[in-house]
């Protein structure tokens, strides 16, 4: 089997195997190959081994068995899935930053041992909520999301004014969370053996 066809099998099956996996867990940007099955398949981590980039190059439903009902909860808040984004995207956004902000908080808390699992249940629920937003964008893009005809000159809903801006808004929040975030060769270094160096001096 030559290198093409390796690859085509992979990604068909990847289409299917991305439904079969929470859809809640975020891929990552990977081409490493996992270990399981002799180190022939890639990550079941990474955007290829789940399917989703294969699912935005066919132009299918990103998550087709989710966000189906009429409202939906983000950040403990019930919101009307097929307008929430354009009526109330500013407020959207500004929580998810708010989630951010308390993530970095839990990263720079210093703790003993007796409280690691406490901080990570915390930290992990907050990462799901800003993923299930993360994916509640990309579906309302994809389902909800009309493209206006500019030249129209028909009077427009003031929903639809709200809509034809949505992707300007959109671009600008991600601007904004990135000059908050910064790139990610910004980030700093977490060493796992420092926390636990720190840690068992206080022990």
């Amino acid at each position: 089997m030559d290198i093409c066809s390796a690859v085509s099998t992979l990604l068909t099956d990847s289409l299917e195997l991305e439904l079969e996996t929470e859809w809640c867990n975020l891929p990552c940007f990977s081409c490493a190959f996992d270990n399981r099955g002799g180190g022939k398949h890639f990550s079941g981590e990474s955007y290829l081994s789940s399917g989703a980039l294969k699912r935005l190059i066919l132009n299918l439903d990103p998550l087709p068995t989710n966000f189906e009902e009429d409202t939906v909860e983000i950040f403990g808040i019930q919101w009307v899935t097929e307008t929430a984004l354009v009526n109330s995207s500013k407020v959207l956004f500004n929580l998810f930053r708010q989630q951010l902000y308390n993530l970095e908080t839990l990263l720079q808390a210093s703790c003993d041992f007796g409280k690691i699992s406490t901080l990570h249940c915390k930290a992990d629920s907050i990462r799901q909520q800003c993923v299930t937003f993360l994916h509640y964008v990309k579906v309302f893009i994809f389902r909800f999301l009309k493209v206006q005809n500019a030249e129209s000159h028909v009077p427009l809903h003031p929903y639809e004014i709200l809509e034809a801006q949505l992707p300007s808004v959109l671009i600008d929040e991600l601007h904004g969370l990135l000059l908050y975030i910064g790139h990610l060769s910004e980030l700093p270094n977490i060493n796992p053996e420092t926390f636990e160096n720190q840690n068992q001096i206080k022990v």
